[in-house]
C-alpha cells in the first residue's frame, strides 16, 4: 500500500522539488497550493502525512494545522494524520507554535532530498 502524501505549497518549485525527492512507487501524492485547498484534500483523501508550509494564501499552514489538531481531537478524524512542516521561515516563535500542535518534523528550506525522506520515515514512526 502506497503512503498517501499531501504537499501543500503554494510555490510551484517547492512542489516539485519534493515530488521529485518522492519519487518512486512508495509514495501516492496529491498537491495544494493554499491552505484551504490542504484542508478540503485532507478531509477528502484522508493522507498519511502533510508536508506543510506556513506561509501560504487563504489559509496559513499554521491555521490549517491547527483546524486539522481540532478534528481529531473531535473525535471525528478515522486517524491521526503526521505533519512536518517545510517552510522557509525558522524562527524559534513560529517552530515552538507548530510543537504546541503536535507537529512530528520541522524542516526549513532549503532542504535536502536525503533528510526530507528520513524526516518522512522519522515522522511515521513517531506518529505510531
Amino acid at each position: 500500500m502506497k503512503l498517501k502524501v499531501l504537499i501543500a505549497d503554494d510555490s510551484k518549485v517547492s512542489q516539485i522539488m519534493i515530488d521529485e525527492a518522492l519519487s518512486g512507487d512508495l509514495y501516492s501524492k496529491r498537491a495544494a497550493v493554499n491552505g484551504q485547498e490542504a484542508l478540503d484534500l485532507y478531509y477528502k483523501w484522508q493522507p498519511d502525512i502533510i508536508l506543510l508550509d506556513i506561509m501560504m494564501p487563504l489559509v496559513s499552514g499554521y491555521a490549517a494545522l491547527k483546524e486539522i489538531r481540532r478534528h481529531e481531537k473531535s473525535g471525528n478524524a478515522k486517524k491521526k494524520t503526521a505533519v512536518i512542516m517545510l517552510t522557509a521561515l525558522s524562527d524559534k516563535e513560529s517552530i515552538v507554535d507548530c510543537l504546541k500542535l503536535g507537529i512530528q518534523g520541522y524542516m526549513v528550506k532549503p532542504f535536502r532530498k536525503e533528510e526530507l525522506c528520513g524526516r518522512i520515515e522519522e515522522s511515521l514512526k513517531k506518529n505510531g
